[in-house]
């Protein structure tokens, strides 16, 4: 027990002898600029109930053959706000007042329509219109019922929502004209990703740990040789301690699973040795400006819904559900998103 804490100990102890990343928001409420990457398409650790739901809303077609569609462009974050129906699909999503908007950053100008964006497809450049939307940052809420209070670095919920001004196709990927998409992904503040490391860390390591023991106990050069079976009575007291590994595996294994959804992400990190968390906040996470803090903000890789309506009657107006009219509208994933953030000093 004494070693296990060493080792918890020195897994957790923080490097914290250089500073925070120096680059903060001149003001609480300065605008960022960022890269977006939406890439459209279906992910191959996508449940089933998921594809059901995109195949009944989208059509059948969408997305098979491994088709994906990639938009980058740059975008504008401020605490300005626009005036919009609260009713609207997309500000009930926000879960709440949005605090700004997402503008997007003209590349260029074709007959006085701001493009933003631009693909390939069998016909040539595509270019795309995307219209401003609202985002809000939702603070975290406890994991009930494991947790009756927020961790200690949780992730917060970054929301905001686009629309494609532009209809887009690229083989079985396709959205009409003035198409909502709803983007979400975990956020994190500087201090909210250190203390949210210094978390997970002996979840992580106790997860690790288990593996390997259960794994040195069933190696078959150095491992248990209780398990070779020369004794049935020792064969046997050797199985129980492997069930009982195997259980204890399972167990620091969920108990992991259950907060590194909400937790950053870790999975290249090495527990067997000491983590520097000013060197991850340094060198493996891009931080950039959003509004609301002076601390600098860095985005897990999020997910896209489209907002389309669905059926209310088995009466057909077009080849793709969203080419009907009625029904009710409901989001659907349709892939992934990242961002990266943008400074006019790249120093």
């Amino acid at each position: 027990m004494a070693a296990d804490r060493r080792a918890r100990s020195s897994v957790t102890q923080l490097a914290m002898s250089s500073p925070l990343p120096q680059r903060v928001s001149p003001s609480p409420w300065s605008p960022g600029s960022w890269k977006l990457t939406l890439d459209f398409g279906i992910e191959e650790s996508s449940e089933s109930n998921e594809n059901a739901q995109l195949s009944s809303l989208l059509g059948e077609e969408w997305g098979t053959n491994g088709g994906r569609l990639v938009l980058s462009f740059e975008v504008l974050a401020s605490a300005e706000t626009m005036d919009e129906d609260d009713s609207s699909v997309q500000m009930s999503w926000l879960g709440g007042k949005p605090t700004g908007t997402v503008e997007c950053i003209p590349q260029s100008i074709d007959n006085d329509n701001e493009l933003c964006a631009s693909y390939i497809n069998e016909k040539g450049q595509q270019n795309v219109q995307i219209s401003s939307g609202q985002w809000r940052i939702e603070p975290p809420l406890p994991l009930l019922p494991s947790y009756t209070n927020i961790l200690p670095g949780q992730a917060s919920t970054l929301r905001f929502y686009l629309t494609l001004a532009t209809s887009i196709q690229r083989n079985t990927i396709n959205f009409p004209q003035d198409q909502r998409l709803l983007l979400q992904s975990n956020t994190f503040r500087t201090e909210q990703y250190s203390s949210g490391i210094e978390t997970l860390l002996p979840y992580q390591y106790y997860k690790d740990k288990s593996q390997k023991q259960l794994e040195e106990q069933l190696d078959h050069e150095t491992g248990d040789r209780r398990l070779d079976g020369g004794d049935i009575f020792e064969t046997l007291g050797g199985y129980k301690d492997v069930a009982e590994m195997v259980l204890e595996r399972d167990e620091k294994r969920r108990k992991w699973k259950e907060v590194e959804g909400v937790l950053p992400k870790l999975d290249k990190i090495d527990t067997d040795r000491r983590v520097e968390i000013t060197k991850l906040l340094e060198d493996e996470k891009p931080w950039g400006i959003w509004p609301g803090d002076t601390e600098l903000v860095t985005s897990e890789r999020g997910v896209i819904l489209a907002v389309v309506k669905k059926e209310s009657s088995k009466q057909k107006m077009g080849l793709f559900p969203w080419m009907q009219d009625g029904g009710v509208e409901e989001p659907v994933v349709v892939g992934k998103w990242s961002m990266l953030p943008i400074f006019d000093d790249q120093d």
